[in-house]
């Protein structure tokens, strides 16, 4: 995702009377393996207040590798995660697996 021409949509969004809420990035997405610059894409949903849900299906379970944690760098910064077992530790049947920034 290019942070910049997220900044500029927002912008363009609340000009044109829109209510941005959420953002989704990417952290490994089963179609793509694609990594997002998760924290800069965290502090444009901090300074909006928009949702910030991190899409890790894929890859987000590479970072069980020590070498290779830098593929959630800012993860802990969004408001929801979500990672598939199944896809790359063996489980027999489809598991997703949603982390929430929410208690209760």
């Amino acid at each position: 995702m290019d942070v910049e021409e997220l900044e500029r949509a927002i912008q363009e969004d609340i000009a044109a009377g829109w209510r941005p809420f959420a953002v989704v990035a990417t952290v490994g997405t089963t179609s793509t393996t694609s990594v997002d610059p998760v924290p800069q894409i965290a502090a444009v949903c901090e300074r909006h207040g928009l949702w910030l849900h991190v899409d890790g299906a894929y890859g987000g379970l590479a970072a069980i590798d020590p070498a290779m944690r830098w593929v959630l760098a800012g993860c802990e910064r969004a408001d929801t995660l979500i990672v598939n077992p199944h896809k790359w530790l063996f489980t027999p049947v489809d598991c997703s697996v949603f982390y929430t920034r929410e208690q209760g």
